[in-house]
């Protein structure tokens, strides 16, 4: 069977590079048949793909433990749901996945640009067909997860207890659905520059499918981050750990792209900014990859170290010198030659100074993520920085960015007269005041989460007042009639309710550790719990140990959460599973911390999380917001 797959596999290498230098030859002669037949080739290459990945899925789901990648990742009692998804699980099979999404979206865009002209279309498949080619590469030469042990085992090591999780069934998915998009996006800047094309016709043409990238994207992050606050068992979701940071950073980037292509659009301004946001969103994605397969940087979601790494690194380098020598090559006409008419206050300004916000906080980020590489080259020792870092050298950004997002709203594209600016900001100011001393009023005195909120409330009440305002003048029917407008408000308000769940979660956050006999109740923030007898339970491929914790109410009793650790047959460690009740002005999660029958104590960690809820709300708006801007057509004034 492993030969098999890897037959696929040669045969999708051999249709890539095949594909890739008809297309080249295409860019340079504009032959339409030797295009065409480009065409054949590459969707050749997504077939050998698809059947490659047929033959994994079948051997991860019918246990063919005599491939080396299935018997690490699946053993008899895994579930079938997660033998599944032991596709992406691993190392060699998430590079096979992530191969093939790019030959899919390469497919999509061979019919979707049918039409188009032969020279510019050719330049935008060779790029994909390029990097499509390189992922198999990497599976067949590096790490193939074709290879056959040379016995067959009678059972697998098993999956990772972490990855047993329902999260692990669409978070990797979507989170690799927004890298692969990229691969589009960069291939028309690539194009563009390649045909001497000053215009802004390649954004306009990638815009929608860029926000259809960005949202797959942030549901990736946001997934992540709800897949460790229910599995790691700490009570938090995000630690600034170093592949966390790495998907953080392309959505940065592609955030500041997506505005910095509003103006290019508009004003024919932003040129290089937004070519360049396009490459470095693309590398960033890549740049994750070689974070988590390098083994460079300690990180609980990365593989064992390799060389794997530096492949990707060389293919960085070379792709971005290459995007560079044609960025160079017309860089005067990229210029923008009317930068004295650029006005700060004016929504275009205003996204100009976005895009420095989003580019220093990927740096300072980025920077932080890669200091254990950059100390070590410079001293003997190296230095890891942690969560208070992270914390301090964003926060101002965040802030910058807070309020951005809520003076945006409420300018034109022109220049803004002072009255009529203090007219429009009144209202945001004055929540913004009351927002602070209401918290400063009920006892919160700490300066960054009052700052915080204060810029938060006036970015909501700017947002609600541009949209009033603007039904006010022109009806409901503006809401549909510009949908570009409307979708990206509702981005900024789906950010809004993500600030005010991630300000409350962390800063308002309460915990209590305790350790009580059965039977025994204690006291947490406003809730009794009453700890029950310990109970065991025995599944497929563990053996779970669980306490009853009954919450109570004043006198009333709620319900009753039952915190657990795990014991599986393939690991020696206990896993916790946490207990959790959510509601939309808080999470009570409850950890089974420790425990001992026979000397009759159980050891609970409760942690309430206020508002936590609102992160995932946010998040639902904010793709909802992208999915209607998708809709709009040419943007209008609003």
């Amino acid at each position: 069977m492993g030969q098999l797959g890897n037959l696929f596999q040669i045969l999708g290498l051999v249709s890539g590079f095949a594909a890739f230098g008809m297309y080249v030859y295409a860019m340079q002669t504009q032959n339409k048949s030797t295009a065409k037949t480009a065409d054949m080739i590459m969707i050749g290459q997504l077939v050998a793909f698809s059947l490659a990945s047929c033959v994994l899925i079948y051997a991860l789901a019918t246990g063919y433990f005599k491939m080396e990648y299935v018997a690490q990742y699946t053993d008899l009692k895994l579930p079938f749901i997660y033998k599944i998804s032991g596709w992406w699980a691993g190392q060699a099979g998430s590079l096979l996945f992530w191969g093939w999404l790019v030959a899919v979206f390469a497919v999509i865009e061979i019919f979707r640009t049918r039409n188009y002209d032969t020279k510019y279309r050719s330049t935008v498949l060779a790029v994909s067909a390029l990097t499509s080619t390189f992922f198999l590469i990497l599976t067949i030469f590096v790490t193939n997860p074709f290879k056959e042990l040379d016995f067959f085992p009678a059972d697998g090591m098993g999956m990772n207890p972490l990855l047993q999780n329902p999260g692990m069934l669409y978070h990797p998915p979507t989170l690799f659905l927004g890298y692969v998009g990229y691969t589009i996006t960069v291939g028309h800047a690539f194009a563009a520059l390649f045909n001497r094309d000053s215009s802004s016709n390649w954004f306009v043409d990638t815009r929608k499918w860029t926000i259809i990238t960005w949202v797959f994207l942030t549901i990736g992050i946001v997934l992540g981050g709800e897949w460790a606050y229910v599995e790691l068992g700490w009570g938090g979701y995000w630690a600034w750990d170093p592949v966390e940071n790495a998907s953080l950073l392309p959505w940065l980037t592609s955030t500041a792209l997506l505005h910095s292509g509003m103006v290019f659009e508009r004003r024919n301004k932003l040129k290089i900014w937004t070519h360049m946001l396009a490459l470095i969103s693309f590398q960033l994605c890549l740049f994750g990859t070689f974070i988590t397969r390098s083994g460079v940087l300690d990180s609980v979601h990365s593989f064992a170290k390799s060389s794997l790494g530096y492949f990707f690194l060389a293919f960085i380098v070379i792709t971005s010198a290459v995007f560079l020598y044609y960025l160079f090559k017309m860089i005067d006409e990229l210029k923008d030659k009317d930068e004295h008419q650029f006005s700060f206050l004016s929504r275009d300004g205003m996204f100009f100074l976005a895009n420095w916000f989003f580019l220093g906080l990927t740096i300072v980020i980025g920077i932080g993520t890669m200091m254990p590489i950059i100390s070590g080259l410079i001293l003997p020792d190296k230095i890891t920085v942690g969560i208070p870092y992270f914390n301090k050298v964003s926060a101002p950004f965040f802030v910058l960015i807070l309020l951005a997002s809520g003076i945006a709203p409420l300018l034109g594209h022109g220049k803004a007269e002072t009255k009529d600016l203090v007219k429009k900001f009144a209202p945001s100011v004055i929540a913004m005041i009351v927002a602070v001393a209401a918290l400063v009023v009920t006892g919160h005195t700490q300066p960054l989460p009052i700052l915080l909120t204060g810029f938060t409330t006036f970015s909501l009440v700017a947002i609600l007042v541009s949209v009033i305002t603007n039904v006010k003048k022109g009806g409901v029917k503006v809401l549909v009639n510009n949908r570009r407008y409307y979708g990206g408000l509702i981005i900024h308000l789906g950010v809004v309710m993500m600030a005010y769940g991630i300000i409350a979660s962390s800063f308002y956050n309460d915990k209590k550790d305790v350790t009580v006999a059965p039977g025994e109740s204690f006291e947490f923030s406003g809730y009794t719990l009453k700890v029950g007898e310990l109970a065991a339970e025995e599944r497929a491929n563990y053996v779970g140990v669980y306490a009853p914790v009954t919450v109570f109410k004043n006198g009333k009793e709620l319900m009753t959460l039952a915190p657990e650790r795990r014991f599986y047959e393939k690991n020696e460690q206990a896993f916790a599973e946490v207990a959790i009740s959510s509601k939309l002005h808080g999470d009570l999660y409850l950890i089974l911390a420790s425990y001992s029958k026979t000397e009759n104590f159980v050891g609970i960690q409760a942690v309430f999380q206020p508002f936590i809820a609102w992160v995932w709300i946010g998040c639902i708006v904010m793709v909802i917001g992208g999915l209607y801007g998708a809709t709009g057509g040419k943007k209008k004034n609003a």
